[in-house]
């Protein structure tokens, strides 16, 4: 290890370029990182869908839900099958194992399978099936609308809102952006029962006729010589004035009837019973999230960045809240604090205690070891999120360990009257087993979360990637780049006086034409930089002085104190370990009484409060939207209240 050491030190240069080559790669690694709030990842869950409206949950059972199972049973690959039904509609969830080679395989085949079930109810909607993906949300934007008796409100509602959402899409930041609450379109055709008899109709009859008719279908191509046509039947009617124009009764005498002229066609929305309300007032909300590639951060700065320049119609205006990117932006804040923190506190007490100098150069292993983490994290395509973050505040402490251990032995061979290079090396090999052990020791137990399957497995797979990158790049730079930078006295570099400089001009006036030019401003400049760094060059007379001081208080503490307490725990050594159980069973007592709780996940504020209230099935919209009503009016009291004080 000692010519590794010797090789390093001999080739300074290629040391600080490994050095600058790591802060460089880091900060742009930093910078590039995208910031989110939590891994996003797809799950080992397959969801299937059937939307069955207007069906019991009895129904949903046993005409979707459990011919889906028998169909998706004999694929290989499924840990477990879980069905929901309700009132309306059946979702089957699949769970694979967590050791499938490839889930899109497997969903391809549920897929396959399900399509080939020709037994669904009759009135059933074509199934949705999808790989659940978890989605970080970002912000939620809100269109709030004044109050009003005007029938067309709501259309005026979602037309602005979804006008909002086409301009959210817009933003280069942006690709998913959901609207929240709202009710389907939907057409309405009333015919009454009196014009059906006359016309000798039924319902089944006019539905069919209206979806015959309406409908877009390929029909085919026409070629020739030059070109080939398509061939398109395209009758698609998408509003309902459209849809009153279609035949319903046709006689011989040529007397058409359209839909239009035997009932009442409107456009509508579902009726779902689905009201939405911002602050009291109507409104509806804009989920935006972060997909895979999108940073949070500027992502709802850019969501803010719109609504401030965007004009609403009148009576209408903008409500943002839900926004995740706090809760990041303060994590981030949080490891700048903590950085910045331990930086000023190594620097400061390796100065105070031992030299200027080597407090810099071990206090540099801080920002070094961080850079070069996010560098790692860039290269696996990681993201810069709640975890990676807490991963770089667990390995904060850890990482400027072994260069305060290097440097403090370094320092104590100088003192033995080595010179700088030979007390480098001495130092550094001296401590190196035990500085290399330490830091396996931690990064060996950090390695078993890489083997952790599952969706936790997913979900800390950053964890341990940045903290084990921080502890090896740590100890690289502990080990190379700091011996190299301690092993160079620069105590002879003095400060060069007026008559010096004026000397050494006069020799330079009679060796070049150029420098008889130059030299008297270049002699001006030094001198002016020469004072103007005198200020800082007294900061080395301060710490000079703090360092004597300092090291009498330690002598006093090593010499006084510290050395009569070993020397009694040696003669006596049973006093130590009584010691040491007694604090263990008062640490287990405290524990076991309750005085101190176990609790694996402790429970944490929130910025969101929710409220459910469960009616049971039939129960009319008033009273329900009663009661949500009494809760918006109770937390309205209160942060009306809250704002007063």
């Amino acid at each position: 290890m000692r010519s590794v050491l010797r090789w390093a030190i001999r080739n300074t240069p290629a040391m600080n370029a490994l050095l600058l080559a790591i802060l460089t790669i880091g900060a742009v690694a930093a910078y590039s990182l995208r910031r989110e709030a939590f891994p996003r990842f797809e799950l080992e869950i397959i969801l299937v869908q059937v939307p069955y409206p207007g069906a019991s949950p009895d129904e949903v059972e046993t005409g979707i839900c459990q011919k889906i199972e028998e169909a998706v049973r004999s694929i290989d690959g499924i840990k477990k099958v879980t069905s929901v039904a309700t009132e309306g509609s059946g979702s089957v969830i699949i769970e694979l194992r967590s050791d499938i080679p490839d889930a899109q395989r497997a969903l391809n085949e549920v897929k396959s399978e399900v399509d080939r079930i020709s037994t669904f109810p009759l009135l059933a909607e074509e199934p949705q099936i999808q790989q659940l993906t978890i989605r970080n949300p970002a912000i939620k934007v809100g269109i709030v609308a004044e109050p009003s008796d005007d029938p067309n409100a709501e259309w005026n509602l979602r037309n602005i809102t979804e006008r909002v959402r086409d301009d959210l899409l817009q933003i280069p930041e942006i690709s998913v952006a959901e609207i929240m609450g709202e009710r389907d379109y939907q057409i309405d055709v009333e015919i009454s029962e009196g014009t059906l008899r006359k016309y000798g109709l039924s319902l089944q009859e006019v539905a069919s006729r209206i979806r015959r008719y309406n409908l877009e279908m390929p029909g085919g191509k026409i070629r020739d010589d030059s070109q080939v046509l398509l061939l398109r039947a395209k009758n698609k009617r998408l509003w309902g004035r459209e849809i009153a124009e279609i035949p319903l009764v046709t006689d011989p005498d040529g007397v058409v009837l359209t839909v239009g002229d035997l009932g009442t066609v409107r456009d509508h929305f579902v009726d779902n019973s689905s009201i939405s309300r911002i602050n009291g007032k109507p409104g509806l909300a804009i989920s935006i999230e972060a997909a895979a590639r999108e940073d949070l951060l500027a992502m709802t700065q850019a969501v803010r960045d719109y609504v401030s320049r965007t004009s609403l119609p009148h009576g209408y205006h903008f409500e943002i809240w839900d926004d995740h990117s706090v809760n990041v932006f303060e994590r981030l804040d949080l490891l700048k604090r903590n950085g910045l923190q331990g930086l000023f506190l190594v620097f400061v007490v390796l100065a105070l205690f031992l030299e200027l100098r080597l407090s810099f150069w071990v206090a540099l292993g801080i920002p070094v070891s961080v850079l070069g983490a996010c560098a790692v994290l860039w290269q696996f395509d990681q993201t810069l999120n709640m975890l990676s973050m807490f991963s770089f505040l667990i390995a904060l402490g850890i990482v400027v360990d072994d260069g305060i251990v290097i440097g403090e032995n370094i320092y104590a061979h100088r003192e033995q009257g080595k010179d700088f290079v030979r007390a480098a090396i001495d130092g550094t090999a001296e401590v190196l087993p035990s500085v290399a052990s330490s830091v396996t020791t931690t990064i060996f137990a950090f390695m078993p979360m890489f083997f952790v399957t599952g969706v936790m497995g997913k979900f800390f797979a950053v964890l341990p990637l940045a903290v084990i990158a921080m502890l090896v790049i740590s100890l690289i730079e502990a080990t190379l780049v700091l011996p190299c930078h301690l092993a160079h006295d620069h105590r002879h570099r003095r400060g060069l006086t007026w008559t010096a400089r004026a000397r050494a001009w006069r020799t330079a006036r009679r060796l070049s034409p150029i420098r008889v030019l130059f030299g008297p401003v270049l002699v001006l400049i030094a001198f002016v930089a020469d004072n103007l760094l005198y200020p800082f060059r007294q900061v080395g007379t301060w710490v000079a002085w703090a360092n004597v001081r300092f090291g009498r208080f330690l002598d006093y503490v090593i010499y006084r104190l510290y050395t009569p307490l070993l020397k009694y725990c040696l003669r006596w050594p049973a006093v130590p370990i009584c010691t040491a159980l007694a604090v263990f069973i008062f640490t287990l007592s405290l524990v076991r009484n309750g005085t101190v709780p176990w609790i694996i996940f402790p429970k944490l504020d929130s910025r969101l409060i929710e409220a459910t209230v469960v009616f049971p099935d039939g129960t009319p919209e008033r009273v329900t939207d009663r009661a949500t009503q009494q809760i918006e009016n109770a937390i309205l009291a209160i942060n009306e209240r809250y704002q007063q004080q």
